[in-house]
């Protein structure tokens, strides 16, 4: 599933690099610290990463994370 960051919503909170590292980073151009996508697309079958992901969006406070079969860009 793609996995995607809408910047016009990101206020740079960091709950998604905080929970799931492997998957979101600062970005290192951004002075807001909004989010970066690691991994763009997450396997289903990939359980445990799949299971990050699905956490991270529920802890975004701005409903900016997206997961799903189409997503927009970044």
């Amino acid at each position: 599933m793609d996995l995607s960051v809408d910047w016009d919503r990101c206020q740079g909170h960091g709950k998604c690099y905080l929970t799931a590292p492997e998957l979101f980073q600062p970005d290192e151009n951004d002075d807001w610290g909004r989010a970066a996508v690691l991994i763009p697309v997450v396997n289903e079958s990939d359980t445990a990463t799949f299971a990050r992901a699905r956490e991270a969006v529920s802890q975004c406070p701005e409903f900016a994370i997206q997961l799903g079969s189409s997503v927009p860009a970044e």
